[in-house]
C-alpha cells in the first residue's frame, strides 16, 4: 500500500503568518502573495525592486523549513556565449559579498539570494525588513558595474 502523504497548509507556516501580520500592522502593501503547493508549506511574498532605472522582480519565500529566502532576478535570457565569463564573475561577486549568493540559472537567468536561518521562534520580520534595505543598497552599488558585465563592457 503507497504511503500516504499529507501536505501542510499555509496555515500551518507560522512564520508566513507572522511576517503577513507584520505587513499589515506596518501598512506595508507592497506584496502580493502566493501559496505553493508543496511539503514545506511555501508562501511566495512577490514584490519589485527598483535599481538605476530598472525594475527587477523579487519575492520572500518562506516555508516551513528553517530558510527564508529573498530572491531577486537580476537579468533574463543571458545568451550563452555569455554565460562562461558571467559565471567567472558571479563567483567573484559571491565571494567579495557575504551576505549575498549570485547563480546563473540553465535557462539564463541571473539570480541574488539572501538566506536567513530563523525557527518559529527566532522568526524577525524586522531582519527581513533590515535585509531588504542592504540588498536595495548592495545593488545601487553594484548594477552599473554588473551590467557592464553582462554587455562586454
Amino acid at each position: 500500500m503507497p504511503k500516504k502523504t499529507t501536505k501542510k497548509s499555509v496555515e500551518s507556516n507560522e512564520k508566513a503568518v507572522r511576517f503577513q501580520e507584520f505587513l499589515i500592522e506596518n501598512n506595508i502593501n507592497v506584496f502580493s502573495t502566493e501559496s505553493m503547493d508543496d511539503d514545506y508549506a511555501t508562501v511566495l511574498f512577490r514584490s519589485r525592486i527598483e535599481t538605476r532605472g530598472q525594475i527587477l522582480p523579487m519575492a520572500i519565500l518562506i516555508d516551513t523549513s528553517i530558510f527564508t529566502v529573498i530572491r531577486t532576478q537580476i537579468i533574463s535570457g543571458l545568451p550563452e556565449d555569455k554565460q562562461v565569463r558571467i559565471k567567472e564573475y558571479l563567483n567573484e561577486l559571491n565571494s567579495r559579498y557575504k551576505s549575498f549568493k549570485y547563480y546563473l540559472h540553465k535557462d539564463g537567468k541571473v539570480y541574488l539570494d539572501i538566506c536567513l536561518p530563523f525557527v518559529d521562534d527566532t522568526f524577525d520580520s524586522k531582519m527581513i525588513q533590515l535585509m531588504l534595505s542592504v540588498l536595495v543598497q548592495h545593488l545601487e552599488d553594484v548594477y552599473d558595474e554588473f551590467m557592464g558585465q553582462v554587455w562586454g563592457k
